[in-house]
């Protein structure tokens, strides 16, 4: 089954992982496996930061994310693009990962998606993160933080 590929890469190491690759390196990886694993959705990737303007504080909760969005994306959207941007504007990191899935009802999710987690971790690392989401729209997380 599909989901037990990404099973199994969320079990790697983690912290080896985003020392050896760095954390931009490492997102790249993980779409390439995505996307081999889940060959009928497309990942359109803007990445404009550079390792060096990611503070290692967010490395883990930036990876994090973008993996669990992505799992949302296989499991319950019906999508077939994912667009994915990592970028420096001005003072902030921001991520935004959205979809043209089905979609869903905000008011309607009790818990699961991972939706709290993917909130928690920006939060906890000092950032905002916003979840927008329609029946037949698709889905966006935007995340952001501070930049040094």
């Amino acid at each position: 089954m599909q989901f037990n590929i990404l099973k199994t890469l969320l079990k790697i190491d983690l912290r080896r992982i985003l020392y050896d690759l760095g954390m931009v390196m490492s997102i790249r990886w993980f779409c390439r496996e995505f996307q081999k694993t889940y060959s009928t959705i497309s990942i359109e990737k803007v990445i404009e930061i550079e390792e060096n303007q990611v503070p290692d504080s967010l490395r883990t909760p930036i990876f994090r994310i973008c993996q669990e969005a992505l799992n949302n994306v296989a499991k319950h959207s019906k999508a077939t693009v994912v667009n994915l941007f990592l970028q420096k504007k001005k003072k902030r990191i921001e991520l935004t990962i959205r979809d043209n899935g089905q979609g869903f009802d905000l008011r309607t999710i009790r818990g699961g998606l991972g939706l709290s987690t993917m909130k928690e971790r920006t939060e906890l690392a000092g950032g905002v993160c916003t979840i927008a989401s329609g029946q037949e729209t698709g889905t966006a997380i935007h995340c952001s933080w501070p930049a040094p």
